[in-house]
């Protein structure tokens, strides 16, 4: 694995050499415009790879408009051949040894970048976007598109789109070190075809049965988050029992990019007073505060989540 990542790193580095910047190409944030609606209007397939440190994931995503129904499907090629399927906005989800359910959605978000359908018009307050040019990938013309944090504190982004259909060929996640955290690439790709007629057998499909999520009382902590970075607004919060003499308080945050939740509980006493870890993109990090421990998971740089971490203030608490 070490070996296929260092060649990955290698490829990365060399691809933007012979980039050409022309001044007569549209604007960064037209071209994110225009994957965004190819995305979701389009009928195609793509066969593509998730890379990261961790594992190598093989997926297909089909995806079809149907008499003004977008029907989507995911399936993961290895292992379980996990299988995700979309008809408006009900998200089923099948896979073997577990019961298949439904969420209420507008699009899949397994295994998909986020940002492909990600706000721009709302993003560009928090972030640059910028036209780096023309190159090629798998012998097709493509625009890329650096998205980058204006506060330098959230992971950035390189996007490589096809000129042709607008849709992304490869996404590279970045941490503040542009060292890749994780990469979506297309290997091949179908642009209308077949696709529609195979795609038809989900419209008659037999979907499982709806996830019922009931909605819950905003409750009140005894502790709120400081400062964060520009962007980021509360999107749900919630308490669970862990024991008769335990909780878990979490309060999720978003800023239509990335995502983290901020956790306290009842502080171990036997436990670390500060545990970090990155997984990814991914990055975990407790820390005790007197009685409590807090704990910031979700899609932040280490510096940013001790920031957010530290500035956690206990009510009553001197």
């Amino acid at each position: 694995m070490k070996h296929i990542w260092f060649s990955v790193s290698l490829l990365a580095g060399s691809l933007f050499t012979p980039l050409q910047v022309s001044a007569q190409f549209s604007s960064a944030e037209a071209l994110l415009q225009e994957m965004g609606n190819a995305t979701q209007s389009l009928t195609y397939e793509l066969a593509f790879i998730n890379l990261s440190q961790q594992a190598i994931v093989s997926v297909r995503y089909r995806h079809a408009i149907i008499n003004g129904i977008p029907i989507a499907q995911i399936m993961q090629m290895d292992g379980s051949r996990r299988e995700i399927v979309q008809r408006g906005n009900e998200i089923s989800y099948f896979e073997p040894g577990l019961d298949a359910f439904s969420l209420n959605g507008d699009h899949i978000i397994d295994y998909l970048p986020a940002v492909i359908f990600a706000d721009f018009t709302q993003l560009k307050k928090y972030y640059n976007f910028i036209d780096v040019g023309r190159t090629h990938i798998g012998d097709r013309p493509c625009r890329v598109v650096r998205i980058t944090s204006k506060d330098e504190v959230r992971y950035n982004y390189i996007l490589l789109i096809d000129e042709k259909t607008h849709l992304p060929l490869r996404i590279d996640l970045l941490d503040r070190d542009s060292e890749t955290l994780e990469q979506f690439r297309v290997v091949s790709s179908i642009i209308g075809g077949d696709i529609d007629n195979a795609m038809r057998v989900i419209t008659r499909l037999n979907m499982p049965p709806m996830l019922v999520i009931p909605s819950l009382e905003k409750v009140v902590f005894n502790w709120k988050v400081g400062k964060l970075p520009d962007g980021f607004t509360e999107v749900s919060r919630n308490r669970r029992k862990l024991s008769n003499a335990d909780s878990l308080e979490s309060i999720m945050f978003s800023d239509g990019l990335f995502s983290f939740s901020v956790n306290v509980t009842n502080a171990d006493k036997t436990g670390k007073l500060e545990h970090p870890l990155r997984r990814g993109h991914r990055t975990i990090y407790s820390v005790i505060r007197g009685a409590n421990e807090v704990t910031i998971i979700g899609e932040l740089p280490l510096s940013t989540a001790k920031r957010v971490a530290a500035g956690v203030a206990f009510i009553g608490a001197n």
